[in-house]
């Protein structure tokens, strides 16, 4: 009997992307199980992005009960092994009801706590999870294992900046100015993304794509302030064309939105101011650098999505988030993107040196065949050279810190003498099932989770959208499902195993696979020429 999963999640925008992680844990944790995903027709363009569905099933915006009855009976004719609610209303309530499998998980939707925290006179807590975190906790209950606590879609190919953005200067950084949002008591005042717009030009240099609906439309007098070039208008822009076009900037502007978490997703930084909701709620942009702009006022939240009108005489929850709050937070964000490099992370055993099992000698390092030559190339097109490997032989006992940190130190070494200069290595040396205490932890720095990238990426500066990862084993192929980056598995040292491994499993067919370091680095090559 074939293995199927079906997940379910039909609106918001921002609630769909953010299951997005749960979806790449899915896939990690059972690569055997095909993965359908059950959504509203119009959030078809995010799902297919996601790159870990392999079969979406939508129906209309507008259908009604009839329709989706008939729908479900038509997905009933095929049996699922489990099926995950990540939605938790009353059509997913029926869906997950009405249709047969094996098994059956709900996330958990904190009602309660969310009800509370709206409610006057409370009490908003230090701590408190993420909807991320619980939509995770579902894929747990399945028997799945949590990598990726971040939104993310996926980069399919070369992606090319759509017509609106060639406007632009060339080379210029360029920031995307949002002001729309789903409710009007959520909207921060036009106004005031205007004024930031125009300090972030004469500040900044940045051109502006102010992304908006007929409603939020810029107007000739802000427009007029702008040279030609550095002023562009993007009016109710298709979804995947918007995410193609945020892809490209330096940072967004936005409210408490669902372009919020369509930036992060696809790794670039965001700004979001919020007024009536709260990050309590879970609902906060979760990018590596994204930041929530706001004020502290007893009133909030008044509302779990927004809608609730003020009952104050003053929004000021807006009122007091003022542009030079804005500006500064988006400036922390261009201080950390613009100028940002791609990278090459390679990893350490069985793609840049022979694979010798758990390696302890410096003596014993071994070169790959055109290992070397191939981090020159990747070295010629730019990339910063960042070596991550799981080292899960400390924890396991069978050596120390102290001779992981020789080994690549030698390698480093011999590296350089050969004219390839190593910006950093990163290990890890965690492993739960192992015998050494202190390292016998669920870390977030073992691979596949991106732990590793990101503090590269704080460290080095790197743009993780720009970035490749090239490794022997399937957990290594497993970071372009974790992060923004894009991977590629080569034949050599556990490679041609795992190769095995993947005519079982789902993904087969989807991943890119290269003889060794040198062919993987030639289809970077030409990658980055056709950019």
């Amino acid at each position: 009997m074939s293995k199927r999963i079906l997940t379910i999640r039909f609106g918001s925008l921002g609630d769909v992307l953010l299951t997005s992680a749960a979806l790449a844990n899915l896939r990690i944790s059972f690569p055997d199980h095909s993965i359908t995903y059950l959504t509203k027709e119009g959030f078809r363009p995010v799902v297919e992005r996601f790159g870990t569905v392999d079969e979406l099933i939508t129906i209309p915006d507008n259908a009604g009960l009839t329709d989706f009855y008939r729908l479900l009976n038509k997905i009933d004719e095929t049996h699922f092994s489990h099926i995950i609610d990540l939605h938790g209303n009353t059509r997913s309530y029926l869906t997950r009801t009405l249709l047969t499998a094996d098994n059956k998980v709900v996330y958990p939707k904190r009602r309660l706590e969310r009800f509370l925290l709206t409610r006057r006179h409370k009490r908003i807590p230090k701590q408190f999870p993420h909807t991320i975190d619980l939509y995770n906790a579902a894929v747990t209950e399945l028997g799945g294992k949590v990598f990726c606590r971040r939104p993310i879609l996926r980069r399919e190919g070369r992606e090319s900046v759509d017509s609106p953005v060639r406007e632009l200067n060339d080379h210029a950084p360029f920031v995307v100015i949002a002001p729309g949002a789903a409710h009007d008591n959520k909207r921060w005042p036009k106004e005031r993304f205007a004024e930031v717009a125009v300090r972030l030009y004469r500040e900044r240099g940045v051109s502006i794509v102010w992304a908006a609906t007929e409603k939020d439309r810029a107007w000739s007098e802000l427009q007029a302030i702008f040279p030609p070039g550095a002023f562009v208008e993007c009016v109710n822009q298709p979804l995947a064309q918007l995410a193609s076009i945020i892809a490209h900037a330096h940072a967004t502007v936005a409210n408490d939105s669902g372009i919020a978490h369509l930036s992060s997703a696809v790794g670039t930084p965001v700004a979001a101011v919020f007024g009536p909701t709260h990050p309590a709620l879970g609902f906060a942009p979760r990018g590596l650098y994204d930041r929530v702009v706001e004020v502290d006022e007893d009133c909030r939240p008044c509302s779990r999505h927004g809608r609730t009108p003020c009952y104050r005489e003053k929004r000021y929850c807006f009122d007091l988030v003022t542009p030079d709050m804005v500006f500064t937070e988006v400036n922390r964000i261009l201080d950390h993107t613009v100028g940002a490099q791609g990278a090459l992370f390679v990893d350490r055993d069985g793609t840049l040196i022979v694979d010798k099992h758990f390696l302890s000698d410096p003596d014993q390092i071994e070169f790959e065949d055109g290992s070397v030559e191939a981090l020159k190339r990747a070295q010629e097109l730019g990339l910063k050279i960042v070596i991550i490997s799981n080292q899960s032989g400390v924890a396991r006992g069978l050596f120390g810190l102290s001779t992981v940190e020789r080994v690549n130190a030698r390698l480093i070494e011999m590296l350089a003498k050969r004219g390839v200069d190593i910006d950093a290595v990163y290990y890890c040396p965690h492993y739960p099932q192992g015998r050494v205490r202190e390292f016998a932890i669920t870390c977030d720095c073992r691979k596949p989770a991106p732990g590793m990238l990101e503090k590269a990426a704080r460290q080095l500066g790197i743009d993780l959208r720009r970035s490749y990862v090239i490794g022997d084993k399937l957990d290594d192929v497993y970071l372009g499902y974790t992060s923004p980056v894009r991977a590629f598995m080569v034949r050599s040292g556990k490679g041609a195993a795992e190769e095995q491994r993947l005519r079982n499993y789902c993904i087969n067919g989807r991943v890119k696979l290269f003889d060794n370091l040198a062919a993987a680095i030639t289809s970077i090559e030409e990658d980055r020429r056709h950019a």
